[in-house]
């Protein structure tokens, strides 16, 4: 077959439209003496379209870490809300409870007051009805002896009410001369008047003449009468005052024995109200202690539930940015490496491409040598022997001996 050979700038131009030749079969069909276009085609391309799906690859790889970030930087939103939730539902409830636990506290306290206040009144009204059924009993007496006591004190000479009969009368216990003389005592006036009417009646029996003897004899009468009377008159006197200040005397007695009798009742009334009042005291001290160290009680452990509700919101939280973090570091790192190696692979593909080029563009050159100096090889054979075998060098279709017989 003969074939025509198209020169460079021919086969330059074909291959604008067909980078490998003619693919029709024609003039230009697999040409292999203007390989340039072909080769530094088919490598340009390749070498572009490695460097592209690496930068693609890696650009790919940074949009997935992007979104991984942003994914990840929304998860950790919601958890943290997640736990702002939960923290404000657990101080909710740790308040719920608190104010609960007061109130039923509070609600003891009241009931366990008014319950001591109630015993309280009901033993004061007790002590009150004893009281007042003693004040009854010993009242009367009490007036008696009042009564007795204020009659003893006018007979005595006491006291406002001086115009009482006897007032005075028996203010001092002796019976005095002058009292006596006053004729005071009225057995000896009675005796005094009786034995001068016998002395008289003498002298009128004997003319209304009274002689000396008459008259001595009357004096001796009346003083004998005075000596032995007066002794006697105020022994009458002791008498007669202590019988009439005696009865009085006796109801002063019983008066001041009611006022002792009143003065019990009322300390028993005392003592019964103290009691009541410090029993009372007991209970509703005793409730207000308790409600204190329950309400301590309660508070302390409101402040416990707040600091755990706390402490696992602060351990969440950290763990959470501490994930979000150690995520964040992964992704970016990740997303550095996939540009890096993005860039890398298409230095690498580039640099390929134009080692390839090189290579290809210096063995093509070579067998068009290898044609000239001999024209029955076939090029395209010789060309797709050595291509399929890698090229020149050990182990090629062509080796060294057969290089230097076709150059030599």
């Amino acid at each position: 077959m003969f074939k025509v050979y198209l020169s460079r700038k021919q086969t330059r131009a074909m291959s604008i439209d067909h980078p490998i030749g003619d693919p029709t079969g024609g003039p230009a069909y697999r040409e292999l003496r203007d390989p340039v276009t072909a080769i530094v085609g088919s490598n340009v391309i390749g070498s572009a379209i490695g460097a592209g799906a690496s930068s693609s690859a890696s650009k790919s790889q940074s949009r997935s870490a992007d979104a991984a970030r942003k994914y990840q930087y929304e998860t950790t939103q919601a958890a943290i809300k997640v736990q702002e939730q939960v923290l404000e539902a657990q101080l909710r409830n740790a308040d719920n409870v608190q104010k609960a636990q007061i109130q039923t506290q509070l609600d003891s306290l009241r009931e366990q007051s008014r319950i001591a206040a109630e015993t309280r009144d009901a033993q004061l009204g007790v002590a009150g009805e004893v009281l007042g059924k003693q004040e009854g009993v010993f009242q009367p007496y009490q007036d008696t002896g009042l009564e007795g006591q204020n009659r003893l004190r006018e007979y005595l000479g006491l006291g406002g009410n001086q115009g009482a009969q006897g007032y005075g009368q028996f203010a001092t216990a002796e019976f005095t001369p002058e009292a006596f003389a006053a004729g005071q005592d009225p057995g000896y006036a009675f005796r005094m008047k009786e034995g001068l009417k016998a002395v008289d009646a003498q002298a009128a029996a004997r003319g209304g003449l009274i002689s000396g003897a008459a008259l001595k004899a009357s004096q001796r009468f009346g003083q004998d009468m005075a000596s032995q009377e007066y002794q006697n008159a105020f022994n009458r006197y002791q008498t007669t005052r202590q019988n009439t200040l005696a009865p009085y005397e006796r109801l002063q007695g019983v008066g001041m024995g009611a006022a002792q009798g009143l003065a019990g009742a009322a300390g028993g009334y005392g003592t019964a109200a103290g009691n009541a009042y410090g029993n009372y005291g007991g209970v509703a001290g005793g409730a207000q202690s308790a409600y204190g160290t329950n309400l301590t009680n309660i508070t302390g452990g409101a402040g416990n539930l707040i600091n755990a509700a706390y402490g696992n919101y602060g351990s969440n939280f950290t763990g959470a940015m501490t994930g979000y973090g150690n995520a964040q570091a992964g992704l970016t790192t990740g997303a550095g490496n996939a540009i890096a190696s993005g860039t890398v692979g298409q230095a690498n593909a580039l640099n390929q491409g134009i080692s390839n080029v090189s290579n290809q563009y210096y063995q093509n050159q070579l067998l068009n040598m290898l044609k000239d100096k001999n024209p029955t090889l076939g090029a395209t054979s010789s060309y797709n022997s050595m291509m399929s075998n890698g090229g020149f060098g050990s182990g090629n279709a062509f080796g060294n001996q057969d290089l230097g017989q076709y150059l030599g």
